[in-house]
């Protein structure tokens, strides 16, 4: 009898290791990978930039995404076998677009889904500037068209304060690269906040544009006024503009400045010198406030992505 009792004891036990080790087997095999953290979403034109932190096991990942929010593994899904990125791009402009990110282990089991994000791509757009040549800043070569976002952050402010015409309600800013050493800086207002309709546009023609020492992840950079060009789009523009011409007395050549709606009035340049800080990478380009007596401290302009 004590013979039979040791042997179903050592049974039993043995089953239950046995057991044991099979349930920690089935929860290896099914267990879920966390969700991938930091999730960004950066608009450009007609494409959105997603940014994420993997979690540990992931051997791929899945994009899922929606115009509209609610995104769930039910969405539209995109594999992506890059580590930690992926550009979204053929999209439609002036569209926002809806995020997740799920992390895929390497049985092809798709983890927890990330948080949603989202972003606008930008308006459609086209300057009237044609882009030509290139500036080396950094590593890394400055050409062709930036435009950034339409932005209504602010705008409000810098009409109450009279500083904009009043029909203005949303802007954007775009640089041009026009030489080896010239660029065009410009400012274009609008009276929706869709940035459809323009009340006028300001461009500043910089020559002799020469790139400095680094300073963090900018670069010093020194340039000369060549010129400045104004087109209203508006009557409010116009009479806003010929009323600060006159006000600073302001003239083109020693003639009075009279502005025309639907023309490009270039009003000169002075030839001052400026300093600035520059930021560019392969995709997207952004500048300070230039000085002619010191460095700006802080990025002023919007961010603008290369088209």
């Amino acid at each position: 009898m004590k013979k039979t009792l040791i042997y179903f004891t050592l049974i039993v036990g043995i089953t239950a290791i046995i057991g044991a080790c099979k349930k920690e087997d089935d929860s290896s095999s099914t267990s879920t990978l966390s969700a991938p953290t930091g999730v960004t979403a950066t608009a450009g034109a007609s494409q959105v930039s997603l940014t994420w932190t993997p979690p540990y096991g992931a051997s791929s990942h899945i994009v899922y995404w929606d115009n509209a929010t609610g995104v769930s593994s039910s969405s539209t899904a995109i594999t992506v076998n890059s580590a930690n990125y992926y550009t979204h791009t053929g999209l439609d402009n002036g569209t926002t677009y809806y995020y997740k990110v799920a992390a895929v282990d390497s049985a092809g089991t798709a983890g927890t889904l990330s948080s949603e994000v989202n972003a606008k791509t930008h308006s459609s757009f086209t300057s009237t500037t044609t882009a030509s040549g290139s500036i080396t800043v950094g590593s890394v070569a400055m050409s062709g068209t930036y435009v950034s976002g339409c932005n209504t952050s602010g705008v409000a402010a810098a009409v109450s304060g009279g500083y904009f015409p009043s029909d203005i309600v949303a802007n954007r800013d775009v640089l041009v690269v026009t030489g080896n050493d010239n660029v065009s800086q410009e400012s274009h207002f609008y009276t929706d906040t869709t940035c459809s309709t323009l009340s006028g546009y300001s461009k500043n023609g910089w020559d002799n544009f020469t790139v400095g020492d680094a300073s963090g992840e900018f670069y010093k950079v020194t340039y000369q006024e060549l010129g400045y060009k104004n087109k209203a789009g508006t009557a409010v523009w116009e009479a806003f503009y010929e009323n600060y011409f006159s006000t600073n007395n302001i003239t083109a050549s020693g003639t009075t400045i009279d502005l025309v709606v639907g023309t490009e009035y270039d009003v000169g340049g002075s030839g001052s010198s400026y300093m600035n800080l520059f930021f560019v990478s392969s995709t997207i380009a952004r500048h300070g406030e230039g000085s002619t007596s010191s460095y700006p401290t802080a990025m002023d302009s919007l961010e603008m992505t290369k088209q």
